[in-house]
């Protein structure tokens, strides 16, 4: 019983100490969906908000701002940020209990930038103006709170009412991420019968968006009756690229050569005389053609694929000619 005790009073102590209790007046709340910049005060509270992170994001740069006649109190304040808060963030709330992850004296006479990581494989480097956090991949920290408290005393009431600007930009990977649609010619989505890739390597389809490398790529599409298309296209780092793409099809174009008098017969219907006077286009698969005059009658069955150009010749017996 007495070991249990002493390891609960352990704990309790422990606890006590790691964890501090936040107060003051709510400024407002910095996410990358809502505000990006706020105006603070000494003593009140930033909320940090992360939701819906894109994975083109690997962290957070949170900028201080003040104003010059600041300069003169370097030193006298100091930047905190808190995590793992008891609860979610209010801004009606003004009193928490967190676990302090970053403190830093501000000298006022430059920005002061610290660096959020959000993903274990990021990439961001800390130099003279920016501090990095420990830890490798910070988003379970969230909601955050920041605040900047006197460190010092004899500071003027005055110093308490002067805004300071908080900032917070997302730094990206220097990947983009591509939302692609394939559309045939009457603008309805396709979901089956095609196949991508991107610079020469296949994806799933339907599925994305991809996330790819910054820079120039090469996309191919292939349907299962045999078109292909191609193209090209661009990411920025951080990007988003939305492409709806047309599929140009390349039917199978049919030219039939025969003797006047004949008719002609392509899948049972009757073609005109405009008609066999041009190439025309027909679906791919199977067809049959049939030539008559009086009591002469022959027929031949043949396949069509995509982008084929094919020759019927009558002289009077069926020829054929694929290229």
């Amino acid at each position: 019983m007495k070991k249990i005790l002493l390891l609960f009073m352990y704990t309790t102590l422990t606890f006590s100490l790691t964890a501090e209790n936040i107060r003051g007046p709510v400024s407002g709340t910095l996410s990358l969906g809502g505000n990006t910049r706020i105006n603070t005060r000494i003593e009140n509270l930033c909320g940090i908000d992360l939701k819906n992170i894109s994975p083109l994001i690997q962290g957070l740069k949170l900028t201080v701002l003040a104003d010059d006649e600041m300069v003169i109190y370097r030193n006298s304040f100091a930047l905190y940020l808190y995590k793992n808060l008891e609860g979610d963030f209010s801004e009606e709330k003004s009193s928490y209990n967190g676990t302090q992850a970053f403190m830093h004296f501000l000298t006022f006479s430059d920005s002061l930038n610290v660096l959020i990581p959000l993903d274990k494989n990021h990439t961001l480097s800390p130099d003279r103006l920016s501090y990095l956090l420990s830890d490798t991949d910070s988003r379970e920290n969230f909601p955050m709170v920041l605040t900047i408290l006197p460190i010092t005393k004899g500071i003027p009431d005055s110093v308490y009412n002067k805004d300071i600007t908080i900032e917070m930009t997302p730094v990206f990977f220097n990947k983009g991420s591509l939302d692609l649609h394939v559309l045939n010619d009457r603008g309805e989505e396709l979901q089956d019968g095609i196949r991508i890739s991107i610079d020469n390597k296949s994806y799933d389809w339907p599925g994305g968006p991809y996330i790819l490398g910054a820079g120039l790529h090469n996309l191919d599409i292939r349907t299962d009756e045999g078109n292909e298309d191609s193209l090209s296209f661009t990411l920025k780092a951080g990007q988003t690229l939305s492409l709806d793409h047309v599929l140009q099809y390349q039917l199978p174009l049919l030219t039939i050569e025969t003797i006047a008098g004949l008719s002609v017969y392509l899948d049972e219907r009757l073609l005109t005389p405009p008609e066999l006077d041009e190439s025309i286009e027909i679906q791919p698969g199977s067809h049959s053609i049939r030539f008559e005059l009086g009591n002469f009658r022959i027929s031949r069955d043949f396949n069509a694929e995509m982008e084929q150009k094919m020759t019927i010749t009558m002289v009077p017996e069926i020829l054929m000619d694929f290229r």
